[in-house]
């Protein structure tokens, strides 16, 4: 056999293999990334005085995300990160163009873990298979956004103890199919859920109105929840469409008594 001969046969051979190699891990991560998608919040860091350290949260599709940032995270005029979810939720809820999410960033006192300030915001998938970018801590206040981060006021008369947030779920009569629902609540950056039996709660309500009660009974991490703190609640379930699978709404705490009711889904 020739030179050239093996010259071209080795070269074919190194060929293959790394075309075995790259389809090998393309397959590997086409096969990781089906049925996921991602929420990145752009967080603008600009009115903050030298952050050091943020809670970051994310609810979407019947799933709540948390995550920290840090050190050099928090160099730069923004910071960013990415939560990654799956776009069906087992027999839950699958997740579609439109469908709504709730996040927040809490500006933390690196020592004591205290929140210093916040920012939140409510938004609707635009790609429910792709990266959704969204931004936090810019802007003015709207309806799905807080704004810029802001701190809340109050001293410890305005501290609200064991806290119950009851989600209402509204206009069920007549869906077809009715059956779990997953009602979350997230408040100073902690979260409780429950799945309830839509169905038979509906038919038991005298008024057609389904409440889910929520208790928050320890003290987030981040510090007391006090009069004036942000909250959002949000219900999942395919039975609630052909509107949106996940619908969520916010509100601020206006008293300091246990009870604060929000409809989460309301069309």
């Amino acid at each position: 056999m020739s030179n050239k001969t093996l010259f071209w046969l080795s070269f074919m051979l190194a060929g293959f293999i790394i075309l075995s190699i790259f389809s090998f891990n393309y397959s590997n991560q086409f096969a990781f990334a089906a049925g996921k998608y991602t929420i990145n919040p752009k967080i603008n860091l600009q009115k903050l005085n030298n952050p050091e350290k943020l809670k970051v949260v994310i609810y979407s599709n019947g799933e709540n995300q948390t995550k920290y940032l840090t050190g050099n995270d928090l160099k730069s005029k923004t910071a960013t990160a990415s939560f990654q979810f799956n776009q069906k939720n087992d027999d839950l809820v699958t997740a579609v163009h439109s469908d709504e999410y709730a996040g927040c960033a809490y500006d933390l006192n690196p020592q004591t873990n205290e929140m210093k300030s916040y920012s939140c915001i409510e938004g609707n998938l635009q790609n429910p298979t792709g990266k959704n970018q969204i931004n936090i801590g810019s802007g003015p206040t709207v309806t799905l956004s807080s704004g810029q981060f802001k701190s809340v006021k109050g001293g410890q008369n305005d501290t609200i103890k064991n806290p119950t947030i009851v989600v209402w779920i509204e206009n069920l009569a007549g869906k077809k199919n009715l059956k779990n629902i997953e009602a979350v609540a997230m408040i100073k950056g902690e979260f409780r859920s429950k799945i309830i039996d839509a169905k038979k709660l509906l038919a038991e309500s005298k008024d057609k109105i389904i409440r889910v009660p929520l208790r928050f009974d320890k003290e987030p991490e981040i510090g007391p929840i006090k009069k004036g703190d942000y909250f959002f609640a949000c219900v999942s379930a395919n039975a609630l469409k052909p509107v949106e699978g996940n619908e969520c709404e916010h509100r601020l705490t206006s008293h300091t008594g246990q009870i604060h009711n929000l409809v989460a889904r309301h069309d």
